[in-house]
């Protein structure tokens, strides 16, 4: 389970990334980490022991709670990949009928493994929430 109380370190991406016991798991973390490079423009950054993270925010929830979030992030966990879509997916319909199979949470997007997807589906949505972050919130 990821820590929402982690916040960034110095932790290294690829020693967490190539410590993954699955190799399939580990190229599509790698891919998953180039994709998300180049639709932030940020270098990857651990989060806790377990997130990767591009670029940050600052929220408050309603009971005045603040927390730093990466802007977009993803957890290669060893039964499947989480992306992490913090505005949820209401405004994303058409991007996901295109994306392959997947599943959904609240505010995660579930993928077994990259060759159930379309790829540049999955990079169209990313770059999407991305730039919708950045109105919604004050980005890092």
């Amino acid at each position: 389970m990821i820590d929402l109380n982690a916040q960034p370190n110095d932790n290294s991406v690829a020693k967490f990334i190539s410590g993954i016991d699955y190799t399939r798991r580990q190229l599509d973390a790698q891919l998953i980490q180039q994709l998300m490079t180049r639709v932030s423009g940020k270098e990857a950054v651990m989060w806790g022991d377990e997130l990767i993270g591009f670029g940050a925010y600052h929220y408050i929830y309603k009971t005045g709670k603040k927390i730093n979030w990466p802007v977009i992030s993803f957890h290669p966990g060893n039964g499947r990949i989480t992306v992490f879509v913090m505005p949820g997916f209401e405004e994303y319909d058409e991007l996901l009928k295109k994306l392959g199979k997947h599943k959904l949470t609240s505010n995660c997007l579930l993928i077994n493994k990259l060759s159930d997807i379309d790829m540049q589906s999955l990079e169209n949505l990313m770059t999407q929430v991305y730039a919708d972050m950045q109105k919604l919130y004050s980005c890092d």
